[in-house]
């Protein structure tokens, strides 16, 4: 009576497993890109996992995918990667496959009328997402002004001044720096580069965000808005029999493991 036990027991653990691996194994997407532009190239990069933490080379940057402005995020998220020069996990003009789940940055190029909006998606499950991209007509930009702003902040905790680089990008997506201001309360926390060769597009990136403050972007006419958020404390809620499970936590083994566990129980008074 024993061994028979036992062996229901191995059995159980087995097709436990068994059930868990399928579910494990099933941990890759796919990606659409929708877009009327012809020969429009987009690149990919893999910026955060499932929990928007935040993966390398991204790491390093102060920035938040849990902020509302993901526009603003997706913007320096590219002048990062233009700046430090990161190579694409990805590179297509419209189907992207066996994609690891994560958030993901869309950044296409190639048009010389049109110029695009990066933007982030979110692959969670093996289902296929489609992306539709934004796109406007491009304009000649020979003046460019930077502004800076502050959010969930005092005027007592934040710096007294920042730096921020100016970015030149040719046809071609080479990057590099052409000048650096401080902006501060002495000049409104703003900036105005005139003459600029209409050769070339623009970005601007802040030098180094300052400690407790994630950084976004924003382009309003030829006018870089800079902002930067203080980090709010998260003050952890006490967990109800309500809430929902983490994502990428498994529940369903619950009730099987509890209706396995009195079968087994009764089973073994029943042979007693």
């Amino acid at each position: 009576m024993e061994r028979k036990i036992k062996n229901c027991i191995v059995c159980f653990i087995v097709l436990f497993f068994m059930g868990f691996t399928t579910v494990k194994a099933d941990t890759f997407g796919s990606l659409v890109i929708s877009c009327p532009i012809e020969n429009v190239s987009v690149s990919l990069y893999r910026v955060a996992d499932t929990e928007m933490n935040l993966v390398s080379p991204f790491s390093k940057y102060s920035v938040s995918l849990k902020q509302e402005d993901l526009n603003g995020v997706a913007n320096i998220l590219e002048n990062h990667i233009l700046k430090d020069h990161i190579e694409a996990d990805y590179t297509s003009n419209s189907v992207f496959s066996n994609l690891e789940f994560g958030v993901y940055l869309i950044v296409p190029s190639g048009s010389d009328e049109y110029v695009f909006q990066p933007s982030l998606v979110s692959i969670t499950d093996s289902s296929e997402i489609t992306s539709v991209l934004k796109y406007e007509k491009k304009e000649s930009v020979t003046s460019l002004r930077v502004l800076k702003r502050w959010k969930n902040d005092s005027k007592k905790k934040r710096p007294t001044s920042i730096s921020v680089d100016l970015l030149q990008v040719d046809s071609n997506g080479v990057t590099s720096v052409i000048d650096k201001q401080v902006l501060s309360s002495d000049n409104a926390w703003s900036y105005t580069w005139d003459h600029l060769s209409s050769l070339y597009s623009y970005r601007v990136l802040e030098s180094k965000v300052p400690s407790g403050y994630t950084e976004s972007v924003v382009q309003e006419k030829n006018t870089m808005v800079l902002t930067n958020t203080a980090n709010k404390t998260i003050t952890d809620k006490k967990k109800t029999d309500k809430d929902l499970p983490l994502t990428g936590q498994l529940w369903w083994p619950v009730p099987v493991l509890l209706f396995v566990g009195m079968s087994l129980f009764g089973l073994g008074k029943y042979l007693r």
